[in-house]
C-alpha cells in the first residue's frame, strides 16, 4: 500500500524517482525500493515524505483514504471541508 501511494503521489507531482531521491538525500534506487516494498523508509523520510506531499502520514501508510488530516467533530463540515480541497486540486490541474 504504502509504495503504491508514494508512487501515485510521485507521478501526481510528475516528479522522476532522481528528483525525489534528491529531496531525501537518498538514491533513485531507493525510491524504487520504497515504491516496489522491498525497501522500508525511516521514520524521518516518511515525515518528510507527508510534508512533500502535504499529506497526512495515514494517508501515506494506507490507514486511510482522507489525503488530509482533518479533526472535525462536525462530520457534515469535515465533507463539506474535504469537498472543497478536492474542488481546489482539481482547479490546479
Amino acid at each position: 500500500m504504502f509504495g503504491d501511494r508514494l508512487k501515485e503521489l510521485r507521478e501526481e507531482k510528475e516528479m522522476t524517482q532522481e528528483e525525489l531521491g534528491k529531496l531525501l538525500n537518498v538514491s533513485r534506487q531507493t525510491i524504487s525500493g520504497y515504491e516496489a516494498g522491498a525497501i522500508e523508509p525511516s521514520i524521518s523520510n516518511l515525515i518528510k515524505l507527508a510534508n512533500i506531499f502535504n499529506i497526512s502520514l495515514d494517508y501515506l501508510l494506507g490507514r486511510t483514504k482522507e489525503r488530509y488530516n482533518l479533526n472535525l467533530k462536525d462530520k457534515k463540515n469535515k465533507e463539506l471541508l474535504l469537498d472543497l480541497i478536492k474542488v481546489i486540486e482539481n482547479h490546479k490541474k
